[in-house]
């Protein structure tokens, strides 16, 4: 692991999540030749190992939630207080590896009483507020149809989900089939779309101003990794472009929600007069990332998203003199 830091150190950037392997078949912390899977002190010092070698920045999902509550020490899933705080237990989501395979997903949850289950269920769908739920199927069973399917990814609040694994591409053609795999598709991970946005016509330089926005999250999770949120104001002659950031973090935005942002933000003292087009962004915050359109967030709206810049278009307009 100590091999594997200065490369993930190097390319957090680009890394979604990171799964953690290490301990028994295809590392998914099951028949460990060396028991590892079996003691908790060992899947411990494993997963702290990894989080420490991981920046900061990035989370660690592990197989079975379970093992999450033993390390940890806690069978309460994480607080709001706890969100996103950069602790191992703020920092360690979850990964399910035969999603509706069985009763139990193949031993994802630790028991197959419906009881047991339902208690981690409800663990993970509390916890995965504030952490990433991925994974992907494995083979066929009579709990993968769609509206099991459906329940499953939106209670769970799924972001990923391996599109065609080798054992399991019978599911995806019955989901396409059946007529639910393009709202898995729109709906995995969050969906922001824009409702309203209320802008002044005019403004001074030096100045502050409101903008009101409302923005509803159409999609079965919010935003692992951090992610800012800026107006910007583009002059329509000189095209110069002033960035305005917004204290606001989309990683709260809940599931089914409707955020209502009420942002106070100020022009610079040397904004040149003129008319400007306002435009929404949420960038990738790694300075590499910054300025790539492919990695800012396109809002759900169509005729918004600027493809050249990753911009979003309130289609609004504001005067500076």
């Amino acid at each position: 692991m100590d091999d594997l830091q200065p490369i993930l150190a190097s390319n957090y950037d680009v890394i979604a999540y990171m799964e953690a392997g290490f301990i028994g078949y295809w590392g998914e912390w099951h028949s460990s030749y060396y028991g590892l899977d079996s003691n908790n002190e060992d899947r411990k010092a494993i997963l702290f190992k990894l989080l420490s070698v991981l920046p900061s920045e990035r989370m660690v999902a592990l197989r079975y939630p379970n093992h999450k509550m033993a390390i940890f020490d806690q069978e309460n899933p994480l607080t709001p207080n706890e969100a996103f705080n950069g602790t191992n237990r703020g920092r360690t989501g979850a990964t399910n590896d035969c999603f509706l395979a069985s009763i139990d997903d193949w031993g994802t949850y630790s028991d197959t009483d419906r009881g047991i289950i339902e208690q981690e269920k409800t663990f993970l769908n509390l916890d995965n507020r504030y952490v990433v739920q991925g994974g992907e199927t494995c083979n066929p069973s009579s709990f993968d149809d769609c509206p099991n399917a459906l329940n499953e990814l939106e209670r769970m609040r799924w972001s990923a989900l391996n599109y065609k694994p080798s054992d399991a591409t019978e599911i995806i053609e019955d989901w396409e089939n059946q007529g639910c795999l393009e709202e898995i598709k729109r709906r995995l991970g969050y969906r922001f779309r824009l409702v309203k946005s209320v802008t002044p016509t005019r403004v001074k330089p030096a100045r502050t101003f409101s903008i009101q926005l409302e923005i509803i999250n159409e999609g079965w999770a919010s935003p692992y990794n951090p992610r800012p949120l800026e107006i910007i104001l583009r002059h329509r002659v000189t095209r110069r472009e002033y960035h305005l950031p917004i204290d606001e973090d989309p990683r709260m935005w809940m599931p089914g929600s409707t955020q209502v942002i009420n942002a106070v933000t100020r022009t610079p003292d040397t904004i040149e007069t003129g008319t400007y087009d306002v435009f929404l962004n949420l960038p990738d915050p790694a300075p590499q990332l910054y300025n790539r359109p492919d990695y800012s967030i396109r809002l759900a709206n169509q005729n918004l998203w600027e493809a050249s810049t990753g911009y979003n278009s309130l289609l609004t307009s504001l005067v500076v003199n």
